[in-house]
């Protein structure tokens, strides 16, 4: 069984609740924020509160109009007082991110527990985030666990992703692992990348298991057909040491390299040390030099890896490395979108 760091990611949540259920919302959705203003303000003077909140976000985002935060926060505060929970939650959001004034997690978690509690699943998440993290309250894994499992069972991925991964840190439960991968398997339907990930890694680590190691080559082999370049490193990985498929060293190679050209270091510290050591191939000493001085530039270990290589290498060993290197640097600058 795996045990892996917590890892939290902020879900880029829009900056808004919007209300989309009439004319106006069809408007803002294809772009023509001009009549989408028109038909908010009419909405709105007649205190509609799904409109107030909608053009609230115009002003928050700036469609249409220009950014005011101040307008869009009155126009918040309005909608927020008929209990619109989208209203409360672009509230906290704007005390949270300081937008228009200083940030005051304070307010921003006042928000965030109103709308909540009226259901919303994004403030459910940030509350979950707040928790987990000891941002404006005191930390506090099981109430973190609470808030993310109310947004897990109203579908948010990223919810449901923070919720297995509390699981998986959680080492006193027996279950933590089922509830993981329950989780992780609801967010992976959802295409969440991480959570895909992770879950083939949590297969993975069941490698005698030929059913689990099957799942975690697929999951990573899809994942890096799309061009996940951690994905393309972890497949590479299991052709070159067989685990979960067939061995397949010069197949290795080839996902190691995707990674490393996409600039991935640990693909390329991974690279380096197939050709230092000859795994799946002939030891290849320039090789390996080439691929950790393009990864020392951006980690220690290479760097220091690569110092206990240049030791072992002559002067015509190290000029090829170079040049070697050079010839990386520009396919990786050419390879870039």
């Amino acid at each position: 069984m795996i045990r892996k760091a917590l890892i939290l990611l902020i879900y880029l949540v829009s900056l808004n609740a919007f209300c989309a259920s009439d004319d106006g919302a069809a408007a803002y959705a294809r772009g023509d924020f001009e009549s989408a203003l028109r038909l908010f303000k009419a909405q709105a003077d007649s205190g509609d509160r799904g409109a107030l909140n909608n053009l609230g976000v115009m002003y928050l985002k700036g469609r249409g109009v220009p950014v005011d935060y101040g307008r869009a926060r009155r126009l918040f505060e309005s909608a927020s007082e008929q209990n619109l929970a989208g209203a409360m939650f672009n509230l906290a959001i704007m005390h949270f991110r300081g937008y228009g004034q200083a940030v005051d997690q304070a307010q921003a978690l006042t928000w965030f527990q109103r709308s909540a509690a009226a259901g919303d699943r994004e403030a459910q998440f940030f509350l979950g985030l707040m928790f987990a993290k000891g941002e404006g309250v005191q930390a506090n894994v099981d109430t973190a666990r609470e808030w993310f499992s109310r947004a897990a069972n109203q579908g948010l991925a990223a919810a449901q992703f923070n919720l297995a991964m509390l699981h998986l840190g959680n080492e006193d439960d027996p279950q933590s692992e089922a509830l993981a991968v329950k989780w992780l398997t609801m967010a992976a339907e959802q295409n969440h990348r991480d959570a895909r990930l992770q879950l083939a890694k949590v297969h993975l680590s069941h490698i005698d298991d030929p059913m689990r190691a099957e799942r975690a080559a697929q999951l990573m082999r899809e994942l890096a057909d799309t061009g996940d370049e951690e994905a393309q490193m972890q497949l590479g990985l299991m052709y070159t040491f067989g685990h979960g498929v067939e061995p397949a060293p010069e197949e290795g190679r080839f996902r190691l390299r995707e990674a490393a050209l996409q600039g991935f270091t640990a693909a390329q510290i991974n690279l380096a040390a197939l050709y230092a050591q000859g795994i799946g191939t002939v030891p290849d000493a320039v090789r390996a030099y080439a691929w950790l001085t393009v990864s020392a530039e951006h980690s220690n270990e290479a760097k220091h890896a690569l110092d206990d290589l240049i030791a072992e290498l002559d002067a015509e060993q190290l000029s090829a490395g170079d040049r070697a290197a050079d010839a990386l640097r520009e396919k990786m600058r050419i390879d870039l979108p």
